[in-house]
């Protein structure tokens, strides 16, 4: 119910902005104690020209696969061999919302590091590096982005989170588009059962897309789904 009044209260007070749902499914796969592997399927939608609907339009259809090492509960290591993104132009005015979709194919490494503050609270770092390569005349960029994190665990099953992500773009642009995006966020977590854990959250952004000179700020409402496969025993 609080955060159903959260976003209630950050979408009234935000009327300019635009509006976006993201939405994510993903299929976690242990291999063993140490490494996972994830499947990802995303989609993201977006308010109309004079809407304020987030639901209105496309904004993002994705599939990206990762693989995780876990060093211990503290270190953890990530790769991304593949993922392909269709993006859709940020609406902002009417000829946006029929323009076709760029189509990306994305490749990215991450390093996850977590210390214990307190009992039960966390804070949490991660550095990932991406080479986007792109369809058409469109430069490959690489982008770099560190996303710091303040986790609370009521218990096994319930946390919340709060943080900040920045992503930079480090090839592939000039020096006035070297931002790419900051990313205000937090995340309510519920682990339903072994197997089910929803997500459910809100980010803030300010972007700078290639295109543009001025910053775009929108709300993002997310919602994932992560289902973990039983581990077999050998």
């Amino acid at each position: 119910m609080y955060t159903f009044f959260l976003f209630a209260f950050l979408f009234a007070s935000s009327q300019e902005r635009h509006h976006n749902y993201w939405s994510k499914a993903i299929v976690n796969i242990p291999l063993n104690e140490k490494l996972k592997t994830e499947i990802e399927l995303i989609h993201r939608r977006q308010n109309d020209f004079e809407s304020n609907n987030l639901f209105d339009k496309n904004l993002v259809h994705a599939t990206r696969t990762w693989i995780y090492y876990k060093q211990n509960k503290d270190v953890v290591y990530g790769i991304s061999p593949f993922a392909y993104f269709s993006n859709y132009k940020i609406i902002q005015k009417e000829s946006d919302a029929v323009a076709k979709p760029t189509n990306e194919y994305r490749f990215t490494a991450s390093l996850e590091l977590q210390h214990q503050l307190a009992m039960n609270f966390y804070v949490v770092d991660r550095t990932a590096i991406e080479y986007r390569a792109f369809e058409g005349s469109i430069e490959n960029t690489t982008r770099l982005r560190n996303r710091l994190a303040f986790r609370y665990d009521f218990n096994s099953n319930y946390n919340v989170a709060i943080g900040d992500e920045i992503l930079i773009n480090t090839t592939g642009t000039d020096a006035l588009h070297i931002f790419d995006q900051n990313r205000i966020f937090t995340n309510f977590s519920y682990k339903l059962n072994s197997s089910v854990k929803l997500d459910i959250g809100y980010i803030y952004i300010s972007r700078l897309p290639q295109i543009n000179v001025d910053l775009i700020d929108d709300n993002n409402f997310y919602l994932n789904f992560t289902y973990t496969l039983k581990k077999r025993d050998n």
